[in-house]
């Protein structure tokens, strides 16, 4: 599944990485510029609070008056948004005529006579206000008049102006994550092409398409190529010195059994019948036996330098051919249907064994004709079927030899041998075997083995 993937997890584990890192930058940067902007606007407010503490005048009665306007229009505009006002110790109230008939409550004092203090989210009835203030001390004649100064400004210029960069840097981060997200996707399949390159080659193993594992990798992932390939020249010298004992061993016999082959026939010219034919039979037996595991060595060593293929049509009427020599070869009507061009993953000489031994039973047991045909199966098989007009097989005998890793032989020894041999070279490589019956009579044997069109498709891949 999707998830299993190792590239999803990584792009997954990437994207919520850059997801938190995008969205605590555009939360940040927000905040950065909300401080600026406040900041400006505050240094603004503190100029005209400022220009206003220069031009207001007590005179000798404590009455305070504005000497002349400030210089923004705004201040003169009823509700414009900039306001300032005027508050003596007594309660009087001196305001902008932006305020209109309005006062604004002062905050509480802050810091020392003449300082000035920030304020922001002030609720009045003009608004939410951003506000800075001062208290002064001015004489009243032999009086000191304490006075307290406010200049405030409309909040919502903030707030807009902190919402329209938001939008804006929204766009922008969104932007930068689909190019993080496009350089991301890139970087995760360009930096795990080593490891899928590695799957493939691993896989043209496992399909013996080569046998170790070759190609430049990265230096990270060299080591391990060096340990696989290792592995492999040791599972490779250990199948072969395997392959040399079980030869060496049957070889190895069969001096033996032909001595005792030369016994059982002098022992039966002495006149022990009985006797010389067990030891016969049992002699048989074992050459049947030794014949079985030097086919099955040899199927061994071959299955690992396949790839190509082989063409079935070429040898299959090779051995059309020389089953027309053997007894009752001329008497047979043979017919054959393979395409041109049609091959199969598989040695020539292991095919030659597969189709020869069903070929064989087919011409002992045929009536006077067998066919055989070859089609492509499904998108990575071909089917070989071979049919005769014989008496077939009985019913529970075809069930028999139809389960799976059952033998014909398994009762009876030394019966079915090169059905068995069939078996064990199907299973070698990755092949398998279907009987049954034909109506009125006679017996259909499938045999499924790996298209070598799909093996050349999967190592042009790699």
């Amino acid at each position: 599944m999707i998830w299993r993937s190792l590239k999803f997890r990584l792009f997954a584990a990437a994207a919520i990485c850059i997801v938190g890192a995008l969205v605590l930058y555009w939360s940040v940067l927000s905040q950065i510029f909300e401080q600026h902007v406040s900041e400006r606007l505050y240094r603004e407010l503190e100029a005209h609070l400022n220009q206003l503490t220069t031009r207001i005048e007590a005179s000798d009665k404590g009455e305070v008056a504005v000497t002349d306007t400030l210089d923004n229009p705004r201040f003169e505009r009823p509700f414009g948004g900039l306001y300032w006002q005027v508050k003596t110790a007594s309660g009087e109230v001196y305001s902008s005529r932006s305020l209109w008939d309005q006062t604004i409550a002062a905050p509480a004092v802050q810091g020392r006579t003449g300082e000035i203090s920030r304020h922001r989210d002030v609720k009045s009835n003009a608004g939410t206000l951003l506000l800075v203030g001062r208290t002064v001390v001015m004489k009243a004649g032999a009086k000191d008049l304490q006075v307290r100064l406010i200049v405030a400004m409309d909040q919502n210029e903030l707030n807009t102006a902190r919402a329209s960069f938001a939008s804006d840097v929204s766009v922008l981060v969104a932007l930068l994550a689909l190019f993080l997200f496009a350089a991301m996707a890139v970087q995760t399949l360009i930096g795990l092409r080593p490891l899928s390159t590695l799957r493939q080659r691993v896989s043209a193993i496992s399909t013996n398409r080569q046998d170790v594992l070759d190609g430049q990798f990265p230096s990270e992932v060299e080591p391990l190529v060096a340990e696989l390939n290792g592995l492999l020249g040791e599972r490779t010298e250990m199948v072969d010195r395997a392959r040399a004992s079980a030869s060496d061993l049957a070889h190895g016999l069969k001096t033996p059994l032909a001595i005792l082959a030369a016994e059982g026939r002098a022992i039966e010219a002495a006149g022990h019948d009985r006797i010389a034919r067990e030891i016969n039979l049992q002699i048989g037996v074992m050459n049947r036996q030794i014949e079985r595991q030097l086919a099955r060595a040899r199927a061994r060593g071959q299955q690992r330098l396949v790839g190509q293929g082989t063409e079935l049509k070429p040898a299959v009427s090779k051995l059309i051919r020389a089953f027309r020599q053997l007894p009752r070869g001329q008497e047979i009507s043979w017919q054959e249907d393979i395409a041109a061009g049609l091959r199969a993953d598989i040695d020539a000489m292991d095919l030659e064994e597969v189709a020869g031994n069903i070929l064989d039973n087919a011409r002992k047991w045929a009536d006077d004709k067998v066919t055989v045909s070859a089609r492509a199966h499904g998108n990575s098989e071909v089917a070989i079927v071979i049919e005769d007009n014989g008496p077939g097989v009985p019913q529970q005998q075809s069930l028999s030899i139809l389960q799976r890793g059952s033998r014909m032989d398994e009762e009876t020894p030394g019966s079915g041998l090169g059905l068995a041999i069939t078996q064990d070279i199907l299973e070698i490589y990755n092949g398998r075997m279907d009987i049954g019956n034909l109506e009125p009579h006679g017996l259909k044997v499938e045999i499924f083995l790996p298209a070598a069109d799909e093996a050349d498709r999967l190592d042009k891949s790699n």
